[in-house]
């Protein structure tokens, strides 16, 4: 549950106010800062929850300061309201910032914090699909320090985890027998419950045709098994800190 709420925006103004009066009435214990850019030294080391409220005259680099320093405290960001007009590069690199985004200010202020509640930085379950047993060995060695790890051994015995069980990501090999990597992830893309699950091929698959094949049913990664296992904890742990998070 999230009690301490940070919330960045000219209280002078009307707009910000009425969406600072919203969140105060959900009991949290609000925090105003003013959006000047020595605003980011204000904010606490630690993973807390941070709305900006955007408008037109908002120095965009307090943006870029706060981004920057999300990826070493943390943040978890909620953009409420919208710039008219950005520079291409400005936008470029807004829309890649981690973040739940709220363009009307007519918003739920109690979806808002559900939202930043689901998307703290906990302990991320990562389902890992093989079908040999010292691949599945070796990526529980390098990753089980960091993520809550599943393991089955082929395409179907996926499935049924899946039915049963969320996770937060799909690690999924693409030359499997009976169900390939290619299958599994058609069949999660046409189930309307797993559509926008994350997949990630981890694969020893680099041929162009098989990652041809692959990319037409939109996986979020191609991650190539002959590279080193920092290489491969790297990659998913850039997965998760760079993610956008959805409303």
């Amino acid at each position: 549950m999230i009690n301490d709420l940070y919330i960045i925006g000219d209280d002078s103004r009307l707009i910000a106010k009425n969406i600072i009066n919203q969140f105060k009435q959900t009991g949290c214990n609000i925090r105003v800062l003013p959006p000047i850019p020595s605003v980011v030294f204000r904010l606490p080391n630690a993973p807390v929850p941070v709305v900006i409220i955007l408008s037109d005259d908002l120095d965009f680099n307090i943006i870029r300061q706060i981004a920057g320093y999300q990826r070493q405290c943390g943040y978890l960001l909620c953009f409420v309201g919208r710039f008219a007009k950005l520079s291409i590069e400005d936008d470029n690199f807004y829309k890649k910032i981690p973040s739940i985004k709220f363009e009307s200010i007519n918003l739920d202020p109690f979806r808002i914090l559900e939202l930043l509640e689901k998307n703290k930085n906990t302990r991320k379950h990562i389902l890992v699909v093989d079908d040999e047993p010292i691949i599945l060995r070796s990526i529980k060695i390098w990753l089980e320090n960091d993520f809550e790890l599943s393991l089955v051994n082929s395409g179907e015995l996926a499935l049924e985890f899946l039915d049963m069980h969320p996770v937060d990501l799909v690690l999924l090999d693409y030359k499997m027998p009976t169900m390939d990597g290619p299958s599994v992830l058609a069949a999660i893309r046409n189930d309307e419950r797993l559509r926008k699950l994350p997949v990630i091929f981890l694969t020893g698959q680099s041929d162009r045709q098989s990652v041809i094949n692959a990319m037409q049913f939109k996986p979020d990664g191609y991650i190539l098994k002959t590279k080193s296992p920092d290489e491969i904890k790297q990659a998913v742990m850039d997965f998760f800190k760079n993610r956008v998070i959805k409303v």
